[in-house]
C-alpha cells in the first residue's frame, strides 16, 4: 500500500510539473552597439524638449526611440519589433508617445510599463530597453 501511495504520489506531481510546463517565446531582438549622449534640452533636440516629448534616433538596430518621461527621466527602446525584425516600431498616431506600434504586426507596446506589449498583439515579448542617465542636462544612450 505504501509504495502504491509513493507511485501514485509521483505520477501527480509528474502530472502537474508538465502541465505547469508551457512552451515560452524567445524574446531575441537583434540589437546594435549603443552608446550615445545627447542634451536633450537643446534646439536640435526640440522633440524631447517637453515631457512626453520623443525622437528617433540613430543607433541600435533599426533605430533608438527615445521618450521624456518627466522633467529629469528618459526611456529608450531599440525599434526593431520582438515579433518581426524586419520592422521599426514607430509612435502610436492614436497615443501618442505612450505606445509604440509596429506598422507591420499591428502590436502595441506600453511605454511606460517597460515596453510591454498590449493583450492581443503578435508577441508576449517586451520591446528592448536601453539604459538612460541624466545628470547635467547630458543624456546617456547605452
Amino acid at each position: 500500500m505504501s509504495r502504491f501511495r509513493t507511485y501514485s504520489a509521483f505520477l501527480a506531481l509528474l502530472f502537474l510539473s508538465l502541465a505547469a510546463c508551457k512552451r515560452e517565446e524567445r524574446c531575441a531582438v537583434p540589437i546594435g552597439l549603443t552608446n550615445f549622449k545627447i542634451e536633450p534640452n537643446a534646439a536640435y533636440y526640440s522633440g524631447l524638449n517637453n515631457v512626453g516629448g520623443y525622437m528617433y534616433l540613430t543607433g541600435g538596430h533599426r533605430g533608438v526611440v527615445v521618450v521624456r518621461q518627466a522633467y529629469d527621466q528618459f526611456v529608450a527602446y531599440e525599434r526593431t519589433c520582438p515579433a518581426d525584425s524586419t520592422s521599426a516600431v514607430k509612435v502610436s498616431d492614436e497615443w501618442g508617445s505612450a505606445i509604440l506600434e509596429c506598422p507591420q504586426c499591428k502590436t502595441r507596446f506600453i511605454v511606460d510599463a517597460d515596453g510591454m506589449p498590449m493583450d492581443g498583439g503578435a508577441t508576449s515579448c517586451p520591446l528592448y530597453q536601453y539604459s538612460t542617465s541624466y545628470s547635467g542636462g547630458v543624456l546617456w544612450v547605452y
